[in-house]
This record gives structure tokens, C-alpha cells and sequence, in this order.
């Protein structure tokens, strides 16, 4: 009955996209399968069965009306719907996610490409731990959670307004520590999808514009700063949330059009830091704040989509300070920029940013800036 109603779904999203669709807007019906694994050896709860789901995505294809998009390879974004089996009904239950996503292709040649695809977006986990209801789930503890998504597939173009997609793909749910527990569910799966194009863009139809032609950029080098906060928990089931608060500058050298090279300096306050040392008996002589901060010298890279970017940083601690886990870190990040950073030589912009040691998340947070 669940796959007769998804069906159905199906069909009237595809029914409504043909009676009015603009070039380039494109429905994707998919449906997954494969199995949630065990990652930690610490995950108290069995994931027995095999998972299988399926995902709605909207698409739209860029071919140029934006002079960034031949810049960036013509890129595909993409709103989804996801629902996906845990694979352990009592105590996981499912997950269902809206997931905004980009699609890049690596390869194209008439009427194959290779493409790779990122989403991001949030995702609900139906069973999460609860002491007294739910007590061995020791992977998810928040009903809400980050849901991040990566797939690697081909297209296979078999008719002139369908698309066979199979692909292989994984899918990560967590809530970076904001409540424990927080061990994460990743599940690999392979994936089947039909894209229906009413209005494809063509090879004619991509605008492509002369080097000597193309607009420049504003500056080579940009500078930018940012301040964001998050929450995390110490123990699962406490509710008790502790702030962070961190902040940093960088300085961004464009190596190509659409990716720059950036090297800076960032500060966090950790408060459950400050809480642990101000309530045990070991720091009566220490600056109990100074123990709570951490100083990191960073280097990262910035992949740019016209106002979005996503940061890949590696980070080394000049500080040493209590609760610090590693002696680097790492941190994931997505700007949207208010105006193109490319084309403005200031512009702000909102972030959202996922910080961890080694595969151990510590926190999320969200933030503002200004790049200058």
C-alpha cells in the first residue's frame, strides 16, 4: 500500500510538471536500497533489516542566463523529498528529510554523464532515544537532525524527456552533539531514479561566453569575517545545553574563477568547558574562560556557486585548554552570500557550520559574516 501511494505521488508530480514546465525544470522520482551499518563499536542497538526508501527531487539545469553558471560547469540545483527505512523499526523507526542538493557532472557525451551530488538539508529521525521509552538507541537522540547526502552516478538518457539515473549513494543523519546521544545513522544504499524532462536544454542551448567577454572579478584577494553560535549537550537525557560561541577572519585568494584558497585565525568559547572546570575542585587557579577558549590557525578551501559556497577547513590548535580533544580539527561550511562575491567587492552573508575531530562531530552552530 506504501508503494502504491508513493507511485501515485509520482505520477501527479510528473502530471502537474508537464502541463507547464520552462526550459530546464526537471522531476525526479528514485528509490533506494541498501543497509544502515554499525560505524562504532560503542552502538548498543541491532539494524537487522535492509533499508529502502524513496526521494522526490525538483531540478532546476542551468545553461547559462547566469554568467557564473558556465563558470561553475552548468550546474543542477535541486529541492528533495526523502523518506528512508532505518532498518530497525523499534527503536530507529524512519527517516524523512527535505533536502536542498546541487548536482555537477564530471562527464558528458551525448547521451551518457557522470555526475556527483550533495545535499544538505534536515532530516527526521521517527524514534529517537528517550530514557524511559527508548532507552538502547544510542545513535540519534533529537527527533530533528542535519542530514547530509552524497551520491555518485550515471545518466543514461533513453529517451528525449527520460533519464535513467542509477547511482550509489550515502546518506548520514545527526545532530552534531546539540543532544545526545549523538553516534549518527550512515546509510550506503544503491539508487534507481527516473528523471522526466519535458523542456530538456539541449547542447544548442548553453550560453557560452568568450574569455574576453566574461565579467571580471572584483578583487583577487578578499578578506572575511564571521561569528556564529551553537549548543551541545555533556550527558544524554540531561537537556541541558551549553553555548558556543566562536569567531574568526581569514584572508581568500581566487586560484580559479569559482574556488579560492583561504588562511585565518579562529577563536571558540566552549561553555561546557567553562561549566566542568568551574564545578570541579582541580582550577581554583586557573582563568576558568581562558581554559574554555581555543585559539586555531586554519587553512581551507572554498568551492563557489554563484552566492553559495561550501568550505572544506583543516585546522591546528595554538591553545591546549581543557576538553580539547585533538590537536586539529575539522570543519564543513555553507555560505549564501547576500551579493556575488565574485562580481561585489563587500557583501554579507549567512553560514552554517559543522565542526569535529577525526569523525567525531562537536557541535553546529550558525552565524553571520561579511566578506570585504
Amino acid at each position: 500500500m506504501r508503494l502504491l501511494w508513493i507511485g501515485l505521488l509520482l505520477m501527479s508530480a510528473y502530471g502537474l510538471l508537464a502541463q507547464k514546465s520552462s526550459k530546464g525544470m526537471y522531476i525526479e522520482g528514485s528509490f533506494h536500497f541498501g543497509k544502515a551499518f554499525k560505524h562504532r563499536s560503542t552502538i548498543t542497538i541491532d539494524l537487522p533489516d535492509f533499508s529502502y526508501g524513496t526521494e522526490l527531487n525538483f531540478e532546476i539545469k542551468t545553461y547559462g542566463k547566469k554568467h557564473w553558471h558556465e563558470r561553475c560547469g552548468f550546474p543542477r540545483w535541486g529541492l528533495a523529498v526523502a523518506y528512508q527505512y532505518s532498518g530497525n523499526a523499534e527503536q530507529m523507526g524512519h527517516c524523512i528529510a527535505i533536502l536542498p542538493n546541487v548536482t555537477v557532472d564530471f562527464f558528458r557525451h551525448k547521451k551518457i554523464r557522470l555526475f556527483g551530488r550533495l545535499g544538505v538539508g534536515l532530516g527526521l529521525i521517527t524514534k529517537p532515544f528517550d530514557r524511559q521509552t527508548n532507552p538502547l538507541n544510542n545513535m540519534v537522540g533529537s527527533y530533528l537532525n542535519n542530514n547530509t547526502s552524497l551520491r555518485l552516478g550515471m545518466a543514461w538518457r533513453i529517451h528525449k524527456n527520460i533519464e535513467l539515473r542509477p547511482s550509489a549513494t550515502f546518506n548520514h543523519y545527526s545532530n552534531a552533539a546539540s543532544t545526545l546521544p549523538n553516534l549518527g545513522i550512515n546509510i550506503p544504499s544503491f539508487q534507481l531514479g527516473i528523471c522526466y524532462m519535458p523542456n530538456p536544454v539541449e547542447e544548442e542551448d548553453y550560453i557560452k561566453v568568450a574569455p574576453s567577454e566574461r565579467p571580471q572579478r572584483s578583487k583577487r584577494v578578499q578578506f572575511s569575517a564571521v561569528f556564529s553560535m551553537g549548543f551541545r549537550e555533556l550527558s544524554p537525557g540531561s537537556n541541558l545545553k551549553y553555548p558556543i560561541w566562536h569567531s574568526s577572519v581569514d584572508a581568500g585568494l581566487f586560484i580559479t574563477r569559482n574556488n579560492r584558497l583561504k588562511a585565518g585565525i579562529e577563536y571558540d568559547y566552549i561553555g561546557s568547558s567553562y561549566a566542568f572546570t568551574k564545578h570541579n575542585g582541580g582550577y581554583q587557579d586557573k582563568d576558568l574562560h581562558w581554559e574554555a577558549s581555543r585559539i586555531t590557525l586554519f587553512v581551507a578551501d572554498e568551492i563557489m556557486i554563484g552566492r553559495f559556497a561550501i568550505l572544506a577547513q583543516l585546522g591546528f590548535y595554538v591553545t591546549q585548554n581543557v576538553g580539547q580533544p585533538w590537536f586539529m580539527s575539522i570543519r564543513l561550511s555553507g555560505r549564501y552570500y547576500f551579493m556575488d562575491p565574485y562580481l561585489n567587492p563587500a557583501t554579507p552573508f549567512v553560514t552554517v557550520t559543522m565542526k569535529s575531530h577525526k569523525i567525531i562531530a562537536e557541535y553546529f552552530s550558525i552565524g553571520l559574516g561579511a566578506a570585504f
